[in-house]
């Protein structure tokens, strides 16, 4: 009976690091496909507001004000073309870059940490 108690402690003991670093890997990779629907759909919104005539200014506190989830230091806006060059017919691109950061050690030594992710989005102008 004794020999029992301790087959189960040692099955545990070999056991517990492989299911802590895939339940790891699921909450690191939960936090970065949430990161990435927050780029994805801020830069939609931030094409559709450039598409419809709003300015840059306008544009880059609107995708400050959607992406106060991530760290703000990680993000960058790119808009092309420029307010000045925009024209009825032509084409806007609105691309977000976000260094998303992984908690696992594990994971971020098979991974690039940070993990760029990139979210591109065009629209015609009205």
């Amino acid at each position: 009976m004794f020999g029992r108690k301790g087959q189960s402690i040692v099955e545990t003991a070999l056991i517990l690091p492989i299911i802590i670093l895939v339940l790891a890997g699921i909450i690191d990779f939960g936090l970065m496909f949430n990161n990435y629907l927050v780029i994805i759909n801020t830069s939609r919104e931030a094409a559709r507001n450039a598409a419809v005539g709003a300015t840059d200014s306008e544009i880059a506190n609107l995708v400050a004000n959607l992406t106060t989830s991530l760290d703000s230091s990680k993000v960058s806006v790119t808009i092309y073309p420029s307010q000045a060059m925009r024209k009825k017919g032509d084409e806007v691109v609105v691309t977000i870059k976000y260094d998303n950061a992984l908690f696992t050690p594990i994971i971020s030594s098979i991974v690039p940490n940070p993990l760029p992710l990139n979210s591109k989005t065009v629209m015609r102008m009205e």
